[in-house]
């Protein structure tokens, strides 16, 4: 192989090598925002049960509080409302979260690939780093008593 040719698989190798590098960060990023909206769709969860748990408590000490049957049945029906309600909300965050991680575990195995290209590349360079020192060294003459 002429040095011409070394330093263009050389040149090649390293933007492969830098492209993939960018696809690990920009997959990183991506893990990032992810992970952030998870955290998010996990706070919403907490503050819907946190408010559920607090008007279901005042439903409930109303009933607990009335005689009146009509007013017995009236209440009873605002909570399988508000619990419907909740529950349909818990629902839709429950949803969210779970394509979340399928898209977090499509990222995972994107990364592991890139990371197997990106090792494989790099070996490739060095294997070519080698081959071309050696060819110098087959190259460059030798002298009696020098090298």
């Amino acid at each position: 192989m002429g040095y011409a040719l070394f330093a263009q698989r050389k040149v090649q190798l390293t933007g492969n090598i830098n492209s993939v590098s960018l696809q690990q960060t920009q997959r990183s990023n991506e893990q990032y925002i992810l992970a952030t909206n998870t955290l998010s769709l996990q706070q919403q969860m907490s503050s819907i049960q946190a408010a559920q748990s607090i008007e279901l408590a005042d439903l409930y000490e109303r009933l607990a509080s009335t005689d009146n049957s009509t007013a017995r049945e009236r209440i009873n029906a605002q909570i399988r409302q508000k619990q419907e309600e909740f529950n349909a909300e818990l629902d839709d965050i429950n949803r969210e979260i779970y394509m979340v991680s399928v898209k977090e575990n499509a990222i995972e195995m994107e990364v592991k690939r890139l990371d197997t290209q990106l090792s494989s590349l790099q070996k490739q360079l060095e294997a070519v780093e080698e081959a071309e020192s050696s060819a110098i060294d087959r190259a460059t003459p030798k002298f009696n008593g020098v090298g």
